[in-house]
């Protein structure tokens, strides 16, 4: 897997996003009652989030890891974003809010919201009580119509560790409803379901299949995440509509963890170090005892990243590189915003400079177990330096660059023998270069370090199609890379259950794992490509895996 198979995984790392409307015919929406963390708004501009805010229609609204918003509306709704959460405000029509009359809903009046990643919470307003035929909340399995209600949704790719979930605990992936007051009525190709007051269903996305669950499923039981606590007495413009009470702000700080750029140390206290040294080999092939010791210095960063295509070589491309100090730039929260990698051209692979410009971070996420951290640029222009020092920038108002990175030393030391299963912890959102963004519904990892084998697999929903792909790589020296890197390809692509296309992936490893299993890397972290049979369709994105 030499030159070849860089030029192919090099173009596709770059990956759109949503298309948004014109700033300028957007009408306000609703202002930000609350926020908690890394609260964004997807537009021409991104602009992050805070309190008081306006947010309008046409607006994606984003939450980061362990963050959280709320939305006051302007006909008098409320909705409560939960962590790692993304919505899009896709149509909002109040004549109302600029008439300055009273708030009551005309037939001309209309809420359209797409939940695309994770979940909220919503007390219905003006239009969803008077016009509850002009109020839709779409997501990747079917849309829900309501009757005048308070419900909550979350869309679970990866719930396993949520709120309320017991550890060990399996959570099937797909979308979850819960009603509290009113009824909601789902519906997709395959059937449709009346979820009344106290009630649950669930959708998930492999049949589709609309069913009523008996009790509530493991991701409710701790709804903390949904309640309702924003202080509105300040927000002026909707006050009277919103009546909202201000209860006490349980925005407790972030759990103590492990920064990043920072190292852990052990204490002596552990008790579950094996007794037999565990060995390995490090990048050079040298052996190495993995032993839990000490944390390697963790200057260095490996970096993996994904566009839409770039750089005039083929459509689909993953990129992994290390960088030393000099090559990458953290902002103050730990964010990436600039790093070094390979560059495709119509010739060879180049390496540049890529700089977030006059973009914005959206959809950062982070894991303090595994120290893996991953987000997202969009909108404005990345600034790109090729290695000869001319300009290469990409416009990203159509499509986004994301990467994720390790906040560990490159000097991974790698296990020679064994079979480690990964579980998905984190993600980006697919996007399209059509412009689309879409949902992860499902991933898995597998790493055979006898053989020096990876197998990934992807369930992806985006524009109404369903993705799926399974593809095998080779780690280290059979892919001619350093032993903690690893590429790969989907050999097998399926849109919409239709064989027919193909894909790319790339990522590393990072850090020997927790003491329970210390003879496997504690993570690992890739970003994909794929493409239709055409060519003309590309969807790409970035996952994490933990807990061998």
């Amino acid at each position: 897997m030499g030159t070849e198979m860089i030029k192919r995984k090099l173009p596709q790392l770059l990956i759109a996003v949503l298309v948004l409307a014109n700033p300028a015919l957007a009408q306000d929406a609703g202002l930000v009652s609350f926020a908690s963390g890394d609260v964004s708004a997807e537009r021409q501009p991104a602009v992050a989030l805070a309190k008081g805010d306006v947010v309008r229609s046409s607006d994606a609204v984003i939450t980061g890891a362990a963050s959280r918003a709320q939305l006051a509306m302007s006909d008098g709704a409320r909705i409560a974003i939960r962590p790692d959460s993304r919505i899009v405000i896709d149509e909002y029509v109040y004549a109302a809010a600029t008439s300055g009359t009273a708030a009551v809903s005309s037939s001309d009046d209309s809420s359209v919201i797409s939940l695309v990643k994770g979940g909220f919470r919503s007390i219905t307003g003006a239009i969803g009580k008077e016009n509850p035929q002009n109020y839709e909340v779409r997501t990747a399995v079917g849309v829900l119509g309501i009757r005048g209600t308070n419900f909550a949704v979350l869309l679970c790719g990866n719930c396993n560790s949520a709120p309320g979930v017991p550890p060990g605990t399996v959570v099937p992936q797909g979308l979850y409803i819960m009603v509290d007051e009113g009824r909601i009525v789902f519906r997709n190709e395959v059937d449709s379901i009346e979820v009344a007051a106290g009630e649950f269903a669930f959708i998930p996305f492999d049949s589709r299949q609309p069913t009523r669950l008996e009790t509530a499923p493991p991701v409710f039981i701790d709804d903390s995440d949904f309640r309702f606590e924003a202080d509105t007495e300040s927000l002026s413009g909707f006050d009277s509509k919103l009546g909202l009470r201000r209860e006490a702000d349980a925005s407790a700080p972030p759990p103590t963890s492990t920064a990043p750029g920072s190292s852990t140390q052990d204490d002596g206290s552990n008790t579950s170090v094996p007794a037999q040294s565990i060995l390995g080999t490090d990048e050079a092939g040298n052996p190495v005892d993995l032993t839990p010791g000490s944390a390697p210095d963790p200057s260095n960063r490996s970096v993996t990243y994904s566009t839409a295509p770039l750089g005039g070589a083929a459509p689909i491309f993953s990129g992994t590189l290390d960088n030393d100090p000099s090559q990458y730039q953290l902002d103050n929260n730990g964010n990436l915003v600039r790093f070094t990698n390979v560059y495709p051209t119509p010739t060879s692979p180049d390496t540049a400079s890529f700089d977030i410009g006059s973009a914005t971070l959206v959809e950062s996420g982070s894991d303090s177990m595994t120290v893996m951290r991953w987000g997202r640029w969009a909108g404005g222009t990345a600034d790109i330096v090729l290695s000869d020092g001319s300009a290469a920038d990409q416009d990203l108002v159509r499509q986004s660059a994301l990467g994720h990175r390790a906040a560990w030393s490159t000097s991974v030391a790698m296990p020679i023998t064994g079979v480690a299963n990964y579980s998905l912890i984190g993600s980006t959102s697919p996007t399209d270069n059509l412009g689309n963004v879409g949902v992860l519904g499902n991933a898995t990892f597998r790493a055979d370090f006898t053989r020096m084998l990876v197998n990934s697999t992807l369930l992806i929903d985006i524009n109404g199609a369903s993705w799926s792909a399974s593809g095998n790589g080779n780690i280290g020296a059979a892919a001619q890379l350093p032993a903690h890197l690893f590429q790969g390809n989907y050999g097998n692509v399926a849109i919409n259950r239709t064989a027919g296309g193909n894909g790319v992936f790339s990522g590393f490893f990072a850090q020997p794992g927790p003491v329970s299993d210390p003879s496997f890397p504690g993570a690992a972290g890739l970003t994909y490509s794929l493409q239709d049979m055409t060519g003309s369709t590309s969807v790409s994105g970035a996952a994490v895996f933990g807990n061998p």
